[in-house]
């Protein structure tokens, strides 16, 4: 009895020295590395990259009071001067812009950058921008290679800065209800779990054009190969390798696999392996248009699932947990569980998705920045969710049955498959 009550204070005395500890950190981060900023501080941010996803942010950013937009960079002159006019519209106020991000890396007047731009530079303007003494918001996938999502990370950790990956749906309520549900039992034991969505839509060729005035269309290549400047490349970046790894695989499949993994608790596969193809004529540009994965984790396979009419209890994307008790299936706007006989026990409905930029997700990044405690998608959870997209993509490459072991973060005795853990970059740009 004795032995039992030692053991329960000694349980108490390093819970509580813990806590301490993580209140020290917090406070000093907050003092060292927090721009000066104070608990009810405006946070002064720039925007890189005013496209499609960029503009979404921008909207959402620029009525956000928790945040002032002081700036505007995109490699196309014409997409930050639609994005100003939008901007002034909203607020009165017209930020800077920049057609060069490196304009931007020594200004103290900015606390944070989102990272809105094509997928392959990422991990660059993120480890830039970090060290730099920024907090970066990045969108996903946050990397195109396990080596840069790893050297991000490390970035990130080293120069005590706050990452935050747009894996939104980490803060929205309906996902939290659901891993709620999932942790506390009531499916049972997990033991498979499914991802789904539709296929890839970018089409097969492209036509060489002048470069548009007002485009560097060097500096948006950056660290990918050097080719001739298409619209093809320009808007549909997810359809060429150079630039995403498996279209919608690693556009939505980080959005979904990282639901998969929040909910069985787990990191990293065991095994990948993957089939697929462009099985129509003209579909598929350079990441196969059709797609199907199967990732083994400890105690739960897991499956990607990339096709046509590819819908589930009536959701056309989404995630589903089949425990020996019950099913889950939820995407953004509900989740419902059905019963082993087949019928509906629950059903959850959330707020309507107003914008792919989740204002959620944009306060807690900002809560983060001010307090300096890790947020809702802190960078290493994003590297580790687009790992398992970024391997079974790899795994798809090489048609067979990959080992990954993820302490080392490479393929078991697979030097063809470790290849494409790591890209060449185009000088002068480097990791």
């Amino acid at each position: 009895m004795l032995k039992k009550q030692n053991e329960q204070s000694r349980r108490k005395f390093l819970k509580k020295i813990t806590s301490l500890a993580m209140l020290s950190s917090a406070t000093y981060f907050s003092k060292a590395y927090g721009a000066n900023l104070g608990l009810s501080d405006v946070v002064r941010i720039a925007v890189i990259g005013n496209g499609g996803m960029g503009t979404r942010h921008i909207e959402a950013l620029a009525v956000n009071p928790n945040c002032q937009l002081v700036a505007l960079c995109d490699v196309a002159k014409s997409r930050y001067y639609q994005a100003l006019d939008k901007v002034e519209k909203l607020t009165n106020k017209r930020p800077e812009s920049f057609q060069d991000f490196r304009y931007l890396l020594d200004r103290d007047d900015i606390d944070a950058v989102f990272v809105a731009t094509p997928d392959h530079w990422h991990a660059l303007l993120t480890i830039l921008f970090c060290k730099a003494g920024k907090d970066v918001y990045v969108e996903k996938p946050v990397c195109v290679t396990i080596q840069e999502g790893r050297a991000m990370v490390e970035t990130a950790n080293r120069y005590g800065r706050i990452v935050q990956a747009g894996t939104q749906q980490r803060s929205m309520p309906v996902f939290q209800r659901a891993m709620h549900l999932i942790h506390s039992g009531r499916l049972g034991t997990i033991t498979s779990a499914r991802a789904w969505v539709g296929v890839n839509e970018w089409g097969v060729g492209e036509k060489v054009e002048p470069i548009p005035r007002g485009l560097d269309w060097d500096l948006w290549l950056g660290p990918a190969p050097y080719v001739p400047f298409s619209m093809e490349r320009f808007g549909g970046f997810m359809g060429f390798t150079d630039y995403a790894r498996g279209g919608q695989l690693t556009n939505w499949g980080i959005h979904l696999m990282d639901i998969v993994q929040w909910g069985i608790q787990q990191d990293a596969p065991l095994t990948i392996q993957a089939g697929g193809g462009s099985y129509r004529v003209g579909a598929g540009a350079d990441n196969y248009e059709t797609i199907e994965a199967v990732l083994e984790y400890p105690g739960c396979l897991a499956t990607w699932e990339q096709r046509h009419s590819n819908a589930h209890e009536n959701k056309g994307y989404g995630i589903a947990f089949y425990g020996t008790d019950a099913a889950l299936f939820v995407d953004r706007s509900s989740f419902i569980v059905k019963n082993k006989d087949g019928s509906k026990s629950t059903e959850f409905i959330g707020e309507p998705e107003r914008s792919w930029a989740n204002p959620d997700h944009h306060n807690n990044f900002f809560d983060c920045v001010r307090t300096r405690c890790k947020p809702a998608a802190e960078i290493e959870q994003g590297f580790l969710s687009t790992s398992a997209v970024l391997i079974a993509g790899i795994a798809l490459r090489c048609g067979r049955k990959l080992v990954w072991d993820a302490e080392k973060e490479l393929f078991t005795n697979d030097d063809d498959a470790n290849r494409y853990l790591t890209r060449t970059y185009r000088p002068p740009w480097h990791l």
